[in-house]
């Protein structure tokens, strides 16, 4: 609880303290109000007067010792049937935690609150105002950039590496291979690999900067200093005849390197499908792969490299990820003003969950009233109730005074009207 929300029950609690004792002290003079009263009325012998006093005085003792009863033993006497709250403290917090649960917390109450709420046209009509949609995009970004600095945590890293590893070695990486070879070869997606490699090679080759490079290369196919010598003027003729060769090679789809290439690749696909040998080496390479301490150091620095990038965009004015927040704010808006069909599968959704959560949770909420309330010191909770409904119990002393003291009057008129 926070320090504000703390000193404000604190003035609330004075406040109350306040009136419970302002409704005492009327009722306790109207009590004295009453015994003088009746001293005035005995006095001067006004008998109705003190028939109005006497009852008067009667309703207030009897309405005292009943609100008193209810918390305690009156004048400390321990007289049976009171002190009732104190001595049926464990029933009461049944009663109590039965009611809470069966009226707020039942499923066909919620689900009807739920429905004349319509959580979705409420939720459209409150986003359609700009101000609360900044403002929930500014609660985004804070939730944003507070969970990812949270996570900031050498537990947190270990954690994240774990389910990384323990994710990647369920997946049976042998039939996800074959399935991606499988998926780059439908349109002949794989003949784009191939092209590119070989004009790649043949960029390479004709690059001026490897000269050096691709004349050793050719001189060194003899280790023959007198046949090197002689290679070495042709130097430039193979090379454009092989640049020639990759460039022909690779826009004709139909020569025997592309179709070699899609066998090799079709037969990697089934071997990986069906090869027991080939599988059981790439499930031993992943497992070495994910075992060794160099997975996860590059799960953590991914991890720090994505945190540091969400921290640094926040924090500037043209955050991308503000932007796309807000851009999501206004649309989700948009579509629940638009479609009525989302409105109500969102509203189907909330009552779904909070009910499912109400039926999970209510025995919860019942076990914590009853274990809560009955193990409260019997001084805390006897002035914890008074201060919540002493103020309006007063009413029924007030109220017993006056009463009464009519009740009396009328007694006293009828018995002298009777007697003539």
């Amino acid at each position: 609880m926070t320090d504000l929300a703390a000193r404000a029950i604190q003035a609330e609690n004075t406040l109350r303290q306040r009136d419970l004792a302002r409704m005492k002290g009327i009722a306790v003079g109207l009590l004295g109000l009453a015994a003088c009263l009746y001293v005035v009325g005995k006095w001067l012998a006004w008998g109705y007067l003190a028939a109005f006093a006497e009852a008067a005085m009667i309703g207030a003792l009897a309405d005292w010792f009943a609100v008193v009863a209810l918390f305690r033993h009156p004048l400390g006497i321990p007289i049976p049937h009171t002190a009732i709250v104190t001595r049926n403290k464990r029933t009461i917090a049944n009663s109590l935690a039965d009611f809470v649960v069966g009226q707020f917390l039942s499923a066909e109450i919620i689900g009807q609150r739920l429905k004349r709420f319509d959580a979705a046209r409420h939720l459209s009509q409150w986003l359609a105002v700009a101000e609360h949609r900044h403002k929930v995009a500014g609660y985004l970004n804070q939730a944003v950039g507070y969970g990812v600095q949270s996570l900031d945590d050498r537990r947190i890293h270990d954690f994240i590496a774990q389910a990384a590893r323990n994710k990647l070695q369920q997946i049976d990486l042998s039939a996800f291979m074959a399935d991606g070879l499988a998926l780059v070869t439908q349109g002949r997606q794989h003949y784009k690999i191939l092209h590119g490699g070989l004009n790649r090679f043949a960029d390479y080759v004709e690059n001026a900067e490897n000269d050096e490079k691709i004349t050793a290369f050719i001189k060194g196919w003899s280790e023959n200093a007198f046949v090197q010598s002689m290679i070495e003027p042709f130097v430039p003729t193979i090379r454009t005849a092989v640049v020639n060769k990759l460039r022909a090679a690779a826009e004709d789809e139909n020569n025997g390197l592309y179709l070699e290439f899609d066998e090799q690749i079709k037969s990697y696909v089934a071997r990986l499908q069906q090869d027991p040998a080939l599988q059981q080496w790439v499930s031993d390479k992943k497992n070495s792969l994910l075992n060794q301490a160099e997975f996860g150091q590059h799960i953590e620095s991914l991890w720090n490299q994505f945190r540091d990038w969400v921290v640094l965009d926040l924090s500037h004015p043209e955050s991308v990820i503000s932007g796309k927040l807000t851009q999501l704010v206004g649309e989700l808006e948009q579509h629940l003003a638009d479609n009525e069909q989302l409105g109500n599968w969102l509203n189907e959704q909330i009552q779904s969950a909070l009910i499912q959560a109400a039926n999970a949770n209510k025995g919860l909420v019942g076990d914590l009233i009853r274990e809560e309330f009955g193990n409260w010191d019997d001084r805390y909770m006897v002035n914890r109730l008074e201060l919540y409904l002493g103020r309006d119990l007063q009413y029924i002393r007030i109220n017993g005074t006056l009463v009464g003291g009519l009740f009396g009057l009328a007694i006293y008129a009828v018995t002298q009207l009777v007697a003539g």
